[in-house]
């Protein structure tokens, strides 16, 4: 098969990229990488070709009438899932014994699955206060003040780390292996540590030790390298008062 090309937006500020990215280097899938510059005009030619709503990312691979293209993250999480992976992205086991019937593993396995699938579309339809102030921007350290729809989400999303995790090792992922959830709850890591401290937020015990796991992860801290090397600032995405800034524009 024909590597898969997934085409991504700026690493510091593209977090619906991240997800994708982060979904196929942590299930093993060999693919290439095309970089765009989000909200500009050279980036029109790509997305013309290959992405329907214009937006990234994009997973595509094959050509002519086999050509396959997979756009949404929640769609190319799925895709990943039927296609391009041994492993059951919504357990992190392998697809053998996640399906193992007469047995407790299976029980737990359709427990977690279930589980599992419903914080990640809760997490892509929802928790818009989180979203919306405080976009992802990985260089920064910035101050907000945040709103009580903004606190609201960032209280689910606490609890969804506390459930997930009870009763688990200190450095585990939210279901012990690393499945979809976390590619999913990756960017709310990187933007915690871009503005709770800096904005007074107290976050659970719970919360800093997952974050910390997240942020020691390889392919996390891949991404952020790649990241703090960009220049280009984008309104759009920038928040709060800026306290520092990290990397090529840091000074």
């Amino acid at each position: 098969m024909q590597k898969p090309l997934l085409i991504i937006g700026n690493k510091n500020y593209s977090s619906w990229s991240l997800r994708a990215w982060l979904l196929l280097k942590a299930f093993g899938i060999d693919f290439n990488e095309q970089l765009i510059e989000l909200f500009d005009n050279s980036a029109r030619p790509i997305l013309d070709e290959h992405a329907p709503t214009g937006k990234v990312p994009v997973l595509v691979y094959g050509q002519g009438d086999n050509k396959v293209t997979v756009w949404d993250t929640l769609a190319i999480a799925i895709h990943v899932n039927d296609y391009l992976t041994d492993k059951n992205i919504w357990t992190g086991l392998s697809k053998s014994d996640a399906d193992a019937h007469n047995s407790s593993q299976h029980s737990i396995s359709k427990i977690n699955s279930a589980y599992c699938q419903s914080i990640v579309s809760e997490m892509h339809s929802g928790l818009m206060g989180m979203r919306s102030e405080m976009p992802m921007n990985i260089r920064a350290t910035a101050k907000i003040n945040p709103s009580p729809a903004c606190l609201a989400d960032l209280d689910r999303i606490e609890s969804i780390f506390s459930d997930c995790l009870t009763g688990r090792a200190e450095d585990s992922f939210l279901f012990g292996h690393f499945t979809a959830a976390d590619a999913f709850f990756a960017p709310v890591v990187l933007r915690l540590h871009t503005y709770a401290n800096a904005s007074d937020i107290t976050l659970k015990p719970v919360t800093k030790q997952y974050c910390e796991t997240m942020l020691n992860n390889p392919h996390i801290q891949a991404w952020r390298e790649s990241a703090l090397t960009e220049t280009r600032i984008i309104e759009e995405d920038e928040a709060g008062q800026i306290v520092s800034l990290a990397g090529a524009l840091a000074g």
